[in-house]
């Protein structure tokens, strides 16, 4: 592949500009706009970028190797009436040949799936050994499975990545971002200089981008419905490896054995995760398992508007403006799972338990908000403290 690696935020948002469009109109972005954008990325830089095609071939990673991509160009491509069939075959013929796509899972029946992951909950470590063995995923309402070779190869370069990615941190303290309405009276200028982790939608955040050391998906929709704002970047990147028929692996990713079943907290990346409740939990345990002593959080403020009807994990589409998260158009126009913050506290009482039997210590710094497990703090103060 290129040297091709875009790192600011505005050359990204440029890129989103000249795909997004298409892709979400298609769901999928044809070579004619893929070679188009390469073209505007060579010309701003032909210096650095390297050739048009190889900047095609990522941004074609990006854009049109996930499975559900796939899946849509195959259906296209087989509608030979369709407007958009001869494109979708292009495009599915030139990822062939230059071996673009990403893993596409077998979907399994509901019953099967639930089987395979009780197995994998009872013992992960034995299962992982299992050869020609399906690896499942449970989750809404989908029930796939990959192949177990395939992830313990990816959960295997993990682990020396993890290594690295520990031994880099500025300091033990670390920042925690959430994603709450809270952001917007948080002075985000205090995050220059510091350990900061994001998670899901809060890559297209100009400020929180730019500050980022790391970020985290662990939701299979969030991913799904829009996996390309996942892969640009200079961040590390954390994801359960059930994800990895949607976003594409590169040296600084890494993939967990993420689990979910009765609720645990892991102090061990190499062996599984949790991803119970809240991607907060789910970073908690990495940075933990990082040798970070001090987790300051911001933004997370465990509060909900939801129909009171809804129970975790039902399956929400929003098409009014978004008032659970700090940016209204966050979830606007697409479905997100209701959320359960008695269960999310839980996880932070937990991860608050396993902490303070270190000597460590979490601290609130939200702007108001719902979460009273933590001590409370001012952000500036804080840091100056520590």
């Amino acid at each position: 592949m290129s040297a091709f690696a875009p790192q600011s935020f505005q050359e990204i948002q440029q890129l989103f500009h000249l795909c997004e469009p298409t892709r979400d109109l298609h769901g999928f972005v044809p070579l004619q706009d893929l070679f188009s954008a390469a073209q505007r990325v060579f010309e701003a830089r032909p210096d650095e970028a390297g050739d048009i095609t190889a900047i095609a071939k990522q941004l074609c990673c990006i854009f049109n190797s996930s499975a559900p991509a796939q899946h849509e160009m195959r259906r296209l491509a087989r509608q030979t009436w369709h407007a958009q069939s001869k494109q979708a075959a292009n495009v599915l013929a030139w990822m062939a040949h230059h071996d673009l796509a990403l893993p596409c899972p077998t979907t399994l029946p509901p019953s099967r799936g639930l089987a395979l992951e009780a197995d994998l909950l009872h013992d992960s470590a034995a299962f992982l050994t299992q050869t020609n063995g399906l690896y499942p995923l449970n989750a809404a309402q989908q029930h796939l499975g990959f192949d177990t070779s395939w992830v313990l190869d990816r959960l295997t370069k993990s682990q020396t990545r993890f290594e690295q990615f520990a031994k880099q941190r500025r300091s033990d303290t670390a920042i925690l971002v959430g994603n709450g309405p809270s952001l917007n009276v948080t002075d985000l200028d205090a995050l220059q200089g510091q350990d900061v982790f994001i998670s899901n939608y809060a890559t297209r955040h100009q400020a929180l981008f730019e500050a980022a050391r790391g970020a985290a998906v662990s939701n299979i929709l969030v991913a799904e419905q829009a996996p390309h704002v996942f892969q640009l970047g200079a961040h590390w990147r954390f994801f359960p490896v059930w994800l990895g028929h949607l976003l594409g692996d590169n040296d600084k990713t890494i993939w967990l054995n993420a689990l979910g079943g009765p609720m645990f907290f892991s102090e061990d990346l190499a062996k599984k995760v949790a991803w119970h409740a809240t991607v907060s939990f789910f970073w908690l345990q990495i940075l933990y398992c990082a040798g970070y002593r001090k987790i300051i959080l911001i933004g997370v403020d465990n509060s909900y508007r939801q129909d009171k009807t809804l129970k975790e994990g039902d399956l929400v589409q929003q098409t009014t403006p978004d008032l659970n998260h700090f940016d209204p158009t966050y979830f606007q126009g697409k479905i997100w799972q209701a959320a359960d913050t008695d269960h999310m506290q839980a996880s932070f009482e937990l991860a608050k338990q396993i902490y303070e039997k270190d000597g460590r210590e979490i601290v609130n710094c939200t702007v108001g908000g719902a979460l009273e497990v933590f001590r409370r703090a001012d952000l500036k103060q804080e840091l100056q403290g520590h």
